[in-house]
């Protein structure tokens, strides 16, 4: 009688969890196959290959799209073969989307944005990719590792072996180079360049409104960034802007160097440097960057490697 009793109760309890087992495959847990990190999606693209081909890559571009915004722009963004990771301002603040092989993705609000070179994320070209781990694996002979663009307007690429280990490429995957190397691709004259009075002439107003009364002891113009020292409240404010006239540095310190009051904005003409370049007979595309050193009210335009002159100067 014991033994039969062991047996019925073996039995009702296999029933129980028979039972139970059919009730959680009815009502859950959830089907989270189509969750960003879930399943075999979340390493395995599913036109095949990985993202370090445009055709998945462009997957990444549309998650960015669906939680940002096609008019987002970006502060960072890092893809390896399964996987991408970006940092966005989004409203003041700094938003972090992560984004498997198969496309799908998570968003995490951060802390305030501070001063910082951004991208818009209209001009990430997924046809980029492809053109740069073919130049960059050919040269290295080994695969890439990671790719990361940045506010710049450049994608860093680094290898998982080989000689060398690193490459930069301009943002269409062109003119793949090593880091340090100059641009093989002149930006000078690009639409967008900073040497352009357009685009020089909405830095200047910028900084102006950002220091005013302020006196500019020094200026750095290049295509892609122009930076100041300006002498204010007698203290230097230094403030580096980007393509686009956007801020990405401000640092306030001692005024150091040559007792100068500097010069004001007004004698700053957003034209100044094309100016200058006709008249030296050059195009903007074989400018390198124009200076006004701290204690001088002249500024120098610096030509491409092997120029002659290789740089003339002017008053302002």
């Amino acid at each position: 009688m014991r033994v039969l009793n062991m047996l019925v109760a073996l039995a009702a309890s296999v029933a129980a969890s028979y039972g139970a087992y059919n009730l959680i495959r009815s009502v859950g847990p959830a089907d989270r196959t189509g969750e960003y990190g879930f399943g075999e999606g979340a390493t395995v693209s599913p036109n095949g290959g990985d993202l370090f081909e445009s055709r998945n890559f462009a997957l990444v571009v549309a998650a960015l799209e669906r939680e940002l915004g096609a008019d987002a722009v970006l502060q960072s963004l890092t893809v390896d073969r399964t996987d991408a990771g970006a940092v966005a301002h989004v409203g003041g603040r700094r938003r972090y989307v992560d984004v498997d092989a198969s496309g799908r993705s998570r968003a995490r609000d951060g802390d305030p944005v501070e001063p910082a070179a951004v991208l818009s994320l209209g001009l990430v070209d997924a046809a980029a990719i492809d053109r740069i781990v073919a130049a960059a694996e050919k040269e290295a002979g080994a695969p890439v590792e990671s790719l990361s663009l940045f506010g710049n307007r450049q994608w860093s690429v680094r290898m998982e072996r080989g000689e060398p280990d690193s490459f930069v490429a301009n943002l269409d995957g062109g003119a793949l180079r090593l880091p340090g190397e100059p641009n093989p691709e002149p930006i000078g004259a690009a639409p967008d360049s900073l040497l352009r009075a357009a685009n020089l002439g909405r830095v200047l107003a910028a900084a102006r409104e950002a220091a005013p009364g302020g006196r500019v002891r020094s200026l750095d113009v290049r295509p892609d960034r122009v930076g100041f020292g300006i002498e204010q409240d007698g203290r230097e404010l230094r403030l580096d802007y980007g393509y686009d006239a956007q801020l990405t540095s401000r640092d306030i310190r001692p005024l150091t160097g040559v007792d100068t009051p500097g010069v004001p904005f007004d004698r700053l003409d957003a034209r100044m440097v094309e100016r200058m370049a006709r008249r030296a007979g050059k195009e903007l595309d074989e400018v390198r960057y124009v200076l006004l050193s701290h204690g001088s009210d002249e500024l120098s335009m610096h030509f491409a490697e092997g120029s002659d002159p290789p740089y003339v100067t002017a008053e302002l």
